[in-house]
C-alpha cells in the first residue's frame, strides 16, 4: 500500500534538495556548540551543586552533578525546538530550524518529543543509530522520525 492510497502525500516543498545540502555535517557541528553550552551552563549549576552537597553534607550535590548536563541539555532542546525559533542555540548558528513534516514549527509537544527520543535512542545504541541519517534521503536521524520532524536550512525554506 502506498502513501497516496492512504489520501497522504509528500509535501512538494521538500522536494528541494537545498533544504538538507550539507545537513548532517551542520547538525554535527550544531550539536558540539549547543555541548558547549551545556558544559558552561552545567558548570554554574555544578557551582551551585558545590554548595548544596555542603550543605546537605553529600546528599543533594552528587546527583546534580551526575545529572546536570543531560538535563540541562534536555531542557535547552525541548525549549528552545518548541519556541519561536524552532531551533537551539546551535541550530541557529549553522543556519538550521526543526519543522514539522507540513513546514510548520514543530510546537511545544514536538519540541519535547525530539530531545526525549535522542536521549532514548542515542544513549542506549552507544551512538550507532546516529548511522541512520546517513541512509535517509534528508539526513534524518531516527529521533526525528519518531518526533515526526525534519531539520533543514533555514535559508531554503519557502516562505509562508
Amino acid at each position: 500500500m502506498q502513501f497516496d492510497q492512504l489520501g497522504w502525500s509528500e509535501p512538494s516543498w521538500l522536494r528541494n534538495p537545498a533544504l538538507f545540502d550539507g545537513i548532517f555535517m551542520r547538525r554535527c557541528i550544531a550539536y558540539f556548540l549547543d555541548a558547549v553550552l551545556t558544559v558552561i551552563l552545567a558548570a554554574l549549576v555544578g557551582f551551585a551543586a558545590c554548595t548544596l552537597s555542603i550543605t546537605t553534607l553529600g546528599l543533594l550535590g552528587i546527583p546534580a552533578f551526575l545529572l546536570a548536563a543531560p538535563f540541562i541539555h534536555f531542557v535547552l532542546a525541548a525549549v528552545t525546538i518548541g519556541g519561536r525559533h524552532a531551533a537551539t542555540p546551535g541550530m541557529r548558528a549553522m543556519g538550521l530550524r526543526v519543522v514539522a513534516w507540513t513546514g510548520e514549527n514543530p510546537g511545544g509537544l514536538r519540541g519535547i518529543l525530539q530531545p526525549a527520543m535522542f536521549y532514548m535512542t542515542v544513549p542506549t545504541t552507544a551512538m550507532v543509530i546516529l548511522l541512520f541519517a546517513f541512509f535517509d534521503p534528508r539526513g534524518r536521524c531516527l529521533h526525528d522520525h519518531l518526533a515526526g520532524v525534519l531539520v533543514v536550512r533555514s535559508e531554503a525554506l519557502p516562505s509562508h
